[in-house]
């Protein structure tokens, strides 16, 4: 069963753009393991590996979706995966299930507003999450909040930067008026990005197909 938080607080606007991204979800979940799961797939993989869990280690993951990245963790390692989208939770409870994973947990959670208490988690990842909700920096924030000090967080995303190829900057910014409407910021510059999430980034890189996506490694600074 789906274990769910406490009634939501968030924002009409928050709470509206769940339910979209709810039925988006929901019509792709029964091929997403088969199509988008392939191409973020590696990047999963890599940065799954780059945490280097311990036994020991309470994780929590945001945007767990289909659950398709707990088979990369150790098995002894504790992972609370979290989304906002029950049709694709229940897709990872049945993996759950399949892998006798014991020590893997699913709730139905929106990462703007976590419902466990502050310095809960060793390391805390979301990985292709920041530019697709509503409010990336109060996802951010309650990342940290739940971290424990000088833990790990962990981001798998796509950022902008002015070194990328001049036609890809025109195209992220031409979609940028129907970002709603995509569920996702096309064009989203990592220096924009941190002045108001202020990570302290270890190390940043290039992952997936093309070197599009980045995975960035920080220490929590509360």
């Amino acid at each position: 069963m789906i274990r769910r938080p406490p009634r939501s607080t968030l924002s009409s606007s928050s709470a509206a753009s769940d339910v979209y991204k709810r039925q988006s979800y929901k019509r792709v979940s029964s091929f997403y393991d088969m199509t988008f799961g392939q191409v973020f797939r590696p990047g999963q993989k890599t940065l799954i590996k780059k945490m280097d869990c311990a036994d020991t280690d309470s994780v929590l993951e945001i945007g767990i979706g289909t659950g398709s990245s707990f088979q990369y963790y150790p098995k002894n390692t504790n992972v609370v995966g979290i989304d906002i989208s029950p049709d694709m939770l229940d897709l990872a409870k049945k993996k759950i299930r399949k892998d006798k994973a014991i020590n893997k947990h699913i709730l139905l959670m929106n990462g703007e507003q976590l419902s466990f208490a502050d310095n809960t988690f060793d390391k805390v990842v979301a990985m292709y999450v920041v530019s697709v909700t509503q409010n990336p920096k109060k996802l951010i924030e309650e990342m940290k909040r739940v971290c424990k000090n000088d833990g790990d967080i962990y981001i798998v995303n796509h950022f902008s930067s002015e070194s990328d190829n001049t036609f890809v900057k025109l195209f992220e910014k031409g979609l940028m008026p129907i970002s709603k409407l995509l569920g996702w910021k096309p064009y989203f510059p990592f220096s924009e990005f941190n002045d108001y999430a202020n990570l302290d980034v270890l190390e940043m890189t290039k992952v997936n197909i093309f070197d599009y996506w980045d995975i960035i490694h920080a220490t929590n600074n509360k």
